[in-house]
Order: structure tokens, then sequence, then C-alpha cells
């Protein structure tokens, strides 16, 4: 009678510890399924990309720019769970290093479009048969709002929407109110979020009437329950609307 107990309590435990390391191995393969790949870029910090989860014809290229102190490696991680069916998503690092895997665009669009341009030509040529030449999604919070915005008005074919996360009329400037009323049959689709307890939402709005005037196709969304950022675990329920109306063709 002992034996045959033991003998059961044995079996259930191989079975108990087969089905744990079965569950370990299918949460390392769903964790490595959106771990970044890393793109060393020449003279810049290194990029970080996703590829979609779907095969076959050349995808966008969804361009995220962190904000200032923002990890693009752990960034990206979190994007994937909202891109991963849109299209190919790369996360290039801003210039500066600000220690423990924190980046920043030293709040120089210049310079972030330096790395940027240079994190967008190592992807085309590591991966150019698989993705778009041109009509790529920019997407910008806060100090990467900055970027995104005077990168994109610079740069209309290649970054035809975008996504700009708190933007602000201030980073752009005359010479920058400039370049989007020269390029503004280039452009697509715009969508401006900001929460209302943001700051810099009535800049925002200043924002979407610079770019309703130039007849840019432009939507804005000013959540109501949300600051400067949105948090992690509602990205998916606040960012997969915009970005399929951005996708969409019409």
């Amino acid at each position: 009678m002992r034996g045959s107990k033991s003998a059961r309590r044995a079996s259930w435990l191989g079975a108990a510890l087969l089905l744990w390391g079965g569950a370990g191995e299918a949460a390392k393969k769903s964790e490595g399924a959106t771990s970044p790949g890393v793109l060393e870029v020449p003279h810049q910090g290194p990029s970080y990309y996703v590829p979609p989860r779907s095969k076959g014809g050349k995808k966008p290229v969804l361009v995220w720019l962190h904000g200032r102190g923002g990890n693009p490696e752990s960034d990206c991680r979190k994007w994937a769970k909202v891109t991963a069916d849109l299209g190919w998503l790369l996360c290039p690092s801003g210039p500066e290093n600000r220690g423990g895997g924190g980046r920043g665009w030293n709040n120089s669009w210049p310079s972030a479009k330096q790395a940027v341009d240079a994190a967008v030509e190592a992807f085309h040529e590591k991966f150019g048969e698989k993705i778009q030449r041109k009509d790529h999604i920019l997407i910008g919070f806060s100090e990467g709002a900055l970027a995104a915005m005077n990168i994109g008005v610079r740069e209309p074919e290649r970054f035809s929407r975008w996504l700009i996360l708190a933007a602000n009329d201030v980073y752009w400037g005359a010479e920058g109110l400039g370049e989007l009323r020269k390029s503004k049959k280039k452009f697509k689709k715009i969508y401006l979020l900001t929460g209302e307890k943001d700051m810099v939402v009535e800049n925002t709005r200043r924002v979407y009437e610079h770019i309703q005037q130039e007849q840019i196709k432009v939507r804005i969304w000013t959540p109501e329950d949300i600051g400067h950022e949105v948090p992690g675990d509602r990205m998916r329920t606040f960012y997969r609307k915009p970005l399929q109306w951005l996708l969409a063709k019409k």
C-alpha cells in the first residue's frame, strides 16, 4: 500500500514538473517573440527593432522617438505589443547618454535628425527588401515629440504620417512652420494625442490649428484622465486606433 502511494506521489510530482517546465518554455518563447533585435548604427547609439507578425509584402516602419531619459530598448518591448501586426517597429537611441539605459535628444532637433536618419538608413540597409522606402509613421513623445515634429516637416515623403504625443507649438517656431507650409501637400495624416491634464495641452491645440490651416488631414484627442504620459498597461487602448487610422488608405 505504501509503495503504491509513493509511486502515485512520484508520478504526480513528475507530471507537475513537466507541466511547470512546459509553461516556462512557453513563457520564454512568448517573451522572446517581442524581445527587440539590436541594430548597430555607425557613430550613434544602438537602435532596437521588432519585426511584424505577418510576412509577405513590404511593410511600413513605425519609428518611435522616446522622451528625455527614456530607455529605447524597454520602450521598444512595450510598443511591440501595440504595433506587432501593423508593421516594423524601429526605436533609435537619442545621441545623449543619460546613464542606466536612458537616452536623450540634447533638446536639439538637428542632432536628433542626424541620429534618426542614420538609424533609418542602417535599417534599410539590413532589411531593405522587406520594408517600404517611404510613407513611414513617426511617433514622438515629449522631447521625442520635439524631434519628431522637426524631422517630420523636413522629411515629409519619408515620414508622411505622424503620431505626436504631447505636441507643443513652441517646438516649431517660425522656421518649422515655414517647413510645414512648404511641404503640406506631401503629408498624408497627422494624429495628436495629449492628456487633458498635461500642461502642454493648449500648445497641442495650437499645433492642431496650424496643421488644420494648411488643410492637412489631422485629428486630435485629449483624454480627460491622462497627464503627460499614458501608463504602460493602457498603451494598446490609447494608441491602436490612432495608428490604424494613420495606416488606413482613406
